[in-house]
C-alpha cells in the first residue's frame, strides 16, 4: 500500500464508508462456523439493503423458477458464495454517487462486467472473492471522479485516445493512481486484506497472486467488451490475454456478458 498522504486522506474522504452490513457479512462469510441463519440475521439488519438482495435472488441471472420472499430462503437457495455477491453489488449501488453522470454510469457496467468475467475465470476460489474483488476494483476511479468531476473523465478520454498510462497521468494529476487508491480505500473501509491487496495490484506487470489475476482479467476483459475504461487500452494492443480469450471461446460469450450486465442493472432499478 502507498503511504497515506494528506491528498490520499483528502480523497478517502470523497466516497462514502462501504455498508457495514456487508463488511459484516463479508468477515463472517470467511469464518466457517457461520451459519445460515447468522448470515440472514446480519442482512436483515438493513431493510433496504435487504429488499434488494430480494431483488437480484430474484432476478433472471440466478434462475430461480420460484419466487424467493425471504432473506433465509435467498441464503439456502443461493449459498453463501451467491449471497455475498449479491450483498456486495447491492451495497455498492446503493452508495454509487452521481449515478445518472455518463461517467459513474460507464463505470459501474465496467464493474460489474469486470466481476461477472473474474467470476468465469476464478471458479476454484473460494467465497467467490473473485467476483467481490473485481466488482470493487475501481473505487479509486470513482473517488477521483468525485474530486474532479470535470476533469477526471476528460483525463481518461485523453489517455486513452493517445494510448498512454493511464495511471501515470493519474499521479502526474492527483499524486496517485486509482489503483493504489482503491486499495487505500477498500482498507479504511475494513475489508479483507486479500481484497484491498488484489484491488491495489490489478494494474501490476505481473499477477501476484490468483485473485489479481482473476481482477486483471475481468478488468481487461470489461474493458475489451466495451465497458468503460479502466486502462487497460495498453495490453490490448497487443491482443487478448490467454485466460481472457480461453474464457470468450467457451461457453461465456461477449453476449452473455452483456445480457447479465443488463440484467443486474434491471434489478437494481
Amino acid at each position: 500500500m502507498p503511504v497515506l498522504t494528506d491528498i490520499n486522506r483528502r480523497l478517502l474522504k470523497r466516497l462514502p464508508p462501504f455498508s457495514p452490513v456487508a463488511i459484516r457479512l463479508l468477515s463472517a462469510l470467511a469464518d466457517e462456523r457461520a451459519s445460515l441463519k447468522e448470515v440472514a440475521q446480519l442482512i436483515a439488519l438493513d431493510p433496504v439493503l435487504a429488499g434488494q438482495v430480494l431483488g437480484l435472488a430474484n432476478s433472471g441471472l440466478y434462475g430461480r423458477r420460484y419466487g424467493v420472499h425471504s432473506i433465509l430462503t435467498a441464503t439456502a437457495l443461493l449459498g453463501v458464495g451467491k449471497l455475498s455477491q449479491i450483498v456486495t453489488t447491492a451495497a455498492l449501488w446503493r452508495g454509487l454517487p452521481h449515478r445518472t453522470a455518463p461517467f459513474v454510469r460507464d463505470w459501474w457496467r465496467h464493474s460489474i462486467a469486470a466481476a461477472l468475467i473474474a467470476q468465469q475465470s476464478s471458479k476454484e476460489l473460494a467465497l467467490d472473492f473473485g467476483y467481490t474483488a473485481a466488482l470493487l476494483h475501481g473505487v479509486g476511479q470513482l473517488a477521483l471522479f468525485q474530486d474532479a468531476p470535470a476533469d477526471y473523465p476528460d483525463l481518461v478520454e485523453r489517455t486513452c485516445a493517445e494510448g498512454l498510462d493511464l495511471l501515470a497521468s493519474e499521479r502526474d494529476r492527483f499524486s496517485v493512481d486509482h489503483a493504489s487508491l482503491g486499495g487505500l480505500l477498500l482498507e479504511s473501509w475494513g475489508l479483507p486484506e486479500t481484497l484491498c491487496d488484489a484491488v491495489a495490484n490489478h494494474h501490476a506487470a505481473a499477477a501476484v497472486s490468483p485473485l489479481v489475476l482473476a481482477v486483471q482479467t475481468g478488468c481487461t476483459g470489461a474493458e475489451y467488451a466495451g465497458f468503460g475504461r479502466c486502462g487497460c487500452h495498453e495490453c490490448l494492443t497487443a491482443g487478448i490475454p490467454e485466460l481472457l480469450a480461453e474464457l470468450l471461446a467457451g461457453n461465456y460469450s461477449l453476449d452473455t456478458l452483456a445480457a447479465e450486465v443488463n440484467q443486474i442493472e434491471c434489478s437494481l432499478a
